[in-house]
């Protein structure tokens, strides 16, 4: 396996373009309104009225992305069960940033991970400021399991991760920041109790 540059999840390049933010993450859901449809009746007069063209359909309200779940049952502590809540995690944090919902990170995250209470604040900051994440999802590429220690159900997944050209917008739809699709790699160290996984730490 080629070296990864372990690169923070908190992306060190949003941070120079925007100190009160910092993260790579995914587009919020657009407030867009449905067009009423046009009215299908008339008025009755003695004779017959024209034809009308039927308007324009109405556009779908977009629907907010629903919480990920694992793709997994966690039955008890096993090497893939660890990679694949490594994956878990960057689909929660996705999640996170396209909804405003910080909660969903600290809920799989302990108390003491200091990357993943960055994370949340982040996803805070950015749903009181009305700024959203477009185009800008964290992609799983590949991960391996660098330490894997039963006895205190503690795993050290690395991970490398990809994101795609993208921006930060503001409230009124101005650019924020401009992001260069990059590829880049971390430690996630996770921890098993109580029959469940948890994020422990993340390089920042």
């Amino acid at each position: 396996m080629h070296p990864v540059t372990r690169t923070p999840l908190v992306c060190a390049a949003a941070a120079a373009a925007i100190a009160l933010l910092g993260a790579c993450g995914a587009e919020g859901p657009a407030d867009r309104q449905a067009a009423p449809l046009p009215s299908a009746t008339s008025t009755a007069t003695g004779s017959a009225s024209p034809a009308t063209a039927p308007g324009p359909a109405a556009a779908p309200t977009p629907t907010a992305p629903a919480l990920p779940r694992p793709t997994f049952e966690a039955t008890g502590f096993t090497e893939d069960d660890a990679i694949a809540f490594a994956g878990h995690y960057l689909a929660v944090l996705n999640y996170a940033h396209a909804t405003g919902d910080s909660d969903a990170i600290r809920g799989i995250s302990e108390p003491d991970c200091g990357a993943c209470r960055d994370d949340a604040e982040v996803v805070d900051v950015a749903r009181m400021k009305g700024i959203t994440w477009e185009n800008r999802e964290i992609r799983f590429r590949s991960a391996y399991i660098e330490h894997f220690d039963p006895q205190f159900g503690e795993a050290g997944v690395q991970l490398e991760m990809d994101v795609p050209t993208g921006r930060l917008v503001n409230a009124d739809g101005t650019t924020l920041a401009d992001f260069q699709r990059m590829e880049f790699g971390g430690l996630m160290q996770l921890k098993f109790h109580h029959g469940r996984w948890w994020v422990w730490e993340m390089p920042r």
